[in-house]
């Protein structure tokens, strides 16, 4: 009888084999599988809140040391010249100040409105890739008032600074009204 209950348990073949290795079988340690589970939920949140994190919510112009704040505040000289004498110098002389930018910022805008230096060459100044993106931002607020043209330009600044297509989506997001 017990010959025939086995049988009846575990039938002839591969498959009884393979129900009691299944029984038997080791089980991955369950940190392993946590750390696998909890990774998803990493990279899951961050794709689901990338825009975010790629560029932050707010720029603070008072991070910046005394060479980048001076050569965006002459670039930023530059984005209020390329349309005219007066179109839009308010909204970015505004915007610099909301960003945190400090009286030395401030002056050096002003003081290089009267005199901007080339185009090229305040483009060359902003050297990493932070104030490449406060530049490109710059020229979106400025494009605020000039239309067109100003569009044109911000995305020739996006392509001479070489900026992420990520980056340039996510200010454009939020600074292009």
């Amino acid at each position: 009888m017990e010959q025939a209950g086995e049988r009846q348990d575990h039938p002839a073949g591969d498959g009884g084999a393979d129900a009691v290795d299944r029984r038997h079988r080791n089980i991955p340690p369950g940190r392993r599988q946590i750390l696998e589970v909890v990774g998803q939920k990493v990279i899951h949140g961050f794709l689901q809140n990338r825009h975010q994190t790629l560029m932050p919510l707010s720029v603070n112009l008072a991070r910046l040391t005394g060479a980048d704040g001076t050569a965006l505040a002459r670039f930023a000289a530059v984005v209020a010249r390329s349309s005219g004498p007066t179109v839009v110098h308010d909204p970015i002389r505004a915007w610099l100040a909301a960003a945190g930018a400090d009286a030395g910022i401030l002056a050096t805008f002003e003081a290089t409105l009267r005199t901007p230096p080339p185009l090229d060459r305040a483009l060359a100044d902003l050297m990493g890739p932070e104030t490449g993106l406060i530049g490109f931002i710059l020229c979106l607020i400025a494009a605020r008032e000039t239309g067109p043209p100003g569009w044109a330009f911000a995305d020739y600044v996006a392509l001479h600074r070489g900026l992420p297509t990520t980056a340039v989506r996510a200010a454009e997001r939020r600074y292009r009204v």
